[in-house]
C-alpha cells in the first residue's frame, strides 16, 4: 500500500483504507498479509458492524459506499450516495451508517444508510452546516449518539441524537475544529478531539461539549484511539520523538510512551487502532516513498522506563568519569534491580539502582580515547518494557 487514509481493527484483522490503491488491505493480529480488496474507488472511511461481519467503506471517487464481507473479503454490493457527493468519513449510529459528504460546492452535509433493509434506501441532509465533510464518530455506548467535528480550516462539533433516523443536535460548540480525528469512548459519555494545531488532546463531555481534562501529547496531535476498557492512545506527529502516548482510564498522565520510528517515517492521520481485547496496538506509518508501515505494539499494558543521565560534558584524560542517572516510572519497579552499562559499544559493570531509581558510576577510560559515549539501558521486567538512555563526554589533555 503506497497511500493510507484509516486504520481499523477487529478481532481477526487490521484494516487500512488506501484512497491512491483504490484498495483496502486486511492483515491478521500478527501483521500477516490475508487479501488486498481491489477496485474500492478513492477507499477511505471505514466502519465496521457490531457482529463484525460487514466492513463499510466510503468510495468518494464513485459516490459509492462499499459493502464487503469480512469472511471472504470481497465486495457484496455498493450502495449509491448520489452523484458528486463524495463520502468520506464513516459511523453507525441508531441502526443506520452516516457519512460525512460533499452537500454543494461550499457545503458539507451529513448522510445516512438504513443499512437494515434489503434494499437499502440513502437520505441525504436538507441543512448542510459543515465547510468540509465532517469527521464522524460513535460508541456502542451511546448507541444512538453521533459525532460530528469540522475536519477543514474551520471551527464546530456537533452531537446528534439519531435514534429517530434523523439528525437532532443536542449539543454544539466551536472550541475545536480542523479535526484529524476523535474517538467516542466505550461508555459513551465522552469524545477525545486530535487537533494538529494543537500540543495536546481534548477530551469533551457528549452531553453538552465541555472540555473535560486535556492530554499533554505534544505536536501535533494527528490520530487517537480508544479500546474497550477506555484505555487512550494518543498520536502525534513527531518526527522522531515519542510518537504514542497511552493512558489508562480515567488518568491524563502517560504510563507508556512508544518512538515508533525515526523522522522521516511519521504516524499517519488516522494511523492507530486497538485490537478489541486491548492487548494489542495497531500503527502505522509511511516513510514518505516506498510503502506503508504496520507497526504492532503487543506489550501494551508494560509502563515505560525512563533513564535520564547526567556526566560532565568534558573530562580531562586519566581521570574517572562520574555519570549519574534516575531510572522512574508510573509504575513500580522491583525492590533489586540494575541496569546495564556501555562505553562506546564495551560492556562495564552492572550497576545497582537505589530505591529511590537513582545510580551511579565511575569510569576510567584508556588515554587514547577522545569521545565517549556512554549507554545505560534497564532490561525490563514483567511490568516495564526496556528504557535507555545515551550521554557523550568529550576527554580533554
Amino acid at each position: 500500500m503506497r497511500s493510507h487514509w484509516q486504520t481499523l481493527a477487529d478481532s481477526r484483522h487490521v484494516y487500512i483504507s488506501a484512497p491512491g490503491d483504490n484498495a483496502v488491505l486486511a492483515t491478521d493480529h500478527d501483521g500477516q498479509v490475508v487479501k488486498k480488496v481491489e477496485g474500492l474507488d478513492g477507499a477511505r472511511g471505514m466502519a465496521e458492524s457490531a457482529d463484525e461481519s460487514t466492513l463499510y467503506v466510503a468510495l468518494p471517487d464513485a459516490d459509492a459506499i462499499s459493502v464487503v464481507d469480512t469472511v471472504t473479503l470481497t465486495e457484496t454490493r455498493r450502495i449509491s450516495t448520489g452523484a458528486d457527493t463524495e463520502p468520506e468519513s464513516l459511523a453507525l449510529a441508531g441502526g443506520r451508517l452516516f457519512f460525512g459528504y460533499q452537500a454543494t460546492v461550499f457545503h458539507a452535509g451529513i448522510g445516512s444508510v438504513a443499512i437494515a433493509e434489503a434494499t437499502p434506501t440513502v437520505s441525504l441532509d436538507d441543512n448542510p452546516v459543515w465547510y468540509g465533510r465532517p469527521r464522524l464518530a460513535s460508541s456502542p455506548g451511546a448507541p444512538d449518539r453521533l459525532v460530528a467535528a469540522q475536519s477543514q480550516a474551520a471551527l464546530g462539533i456537533r452531537v446528534y441524537d439519531v435514534g429517530s433516523g434523523m439528525l437532532h443536535e443536542t449539543a454544539y460548540s466551536e472550541a475545536v475544529g480542523d479535526v484529524e480525528d476523535m474517538a467516542v469512548t466505550p461508555d459513551g459519555r465522552s469524545v477525545i478531539t486530535a487537533n494538529g494545531g494543537n500540543y495536546y488532546h481534548q477530551r469533551w463531555r457528549l452531553s453538552d461539549l465541555t472540555e473535560e481534562t486535556q492530554y499533554d501529547t505534544g505536536p501535533y496531535p494527528n490520530s487517537v484511539a480508544v479500546d474497550s476498557h477506555g484505555t487512550v492512545a494518543a498520536g502525534i506527529v513527531a518526527g522522531g520523538e515519542w510518537d504514542v502516548r497511552i493512558y489508562r482510564p480515567g488518568e491524563t498522565a502517560a504510563y507508556r510512551t512508544v518512538a515508533l520510528s525515526p523522522g522521516y517515517a511519521d504516524l499517519l492521520d488516522r494511523g492507530m487502532a486497538w485490537a478489541p481485547d486491548g492487548n494489542r496496538l495497531f500503527t502505522t506509518r509511511f516513510p514518505y516513498s516506498g510503502e506503508v508501515v504496520l507497526d504492532i505494539i503487543t506489550d501494551i499494558a508494560k509502563a515505560s522506563s525512563t533513564i535520564t543521565l547526567s556526566a560532565p560534558p568534558t573530562n580531562p584524560v586519566g581521570t574517572p568519569v562520574a555519570v549519574t542517572g534516575k531510572l522512574t516510572s508510573l509504575a513500580p519497579f522491583p525492590r533489586y534491580k540494575t541496569v546495564t552499562v556501555t562505553r562506546n559499544g564495551v560492556e562495564l559493570p552492572d550497576v545497582k539502582v537505589k530505591r529511590d531509581g537513582t545510580f551511579s558510576f565511575s569510569d576510567t577510560p584508556p588515554d587514547w580515547m577522545t569521545y565517549l559515549q556512554y549507554t545505560v539501558t534497564y532490561p525490563g521486567d514483567a511490568r516495564h518494557v526496556p528504557g535507555t538512555a545515551t550521554v557523550m563526554v568529550e576527554l580533554v589533555a
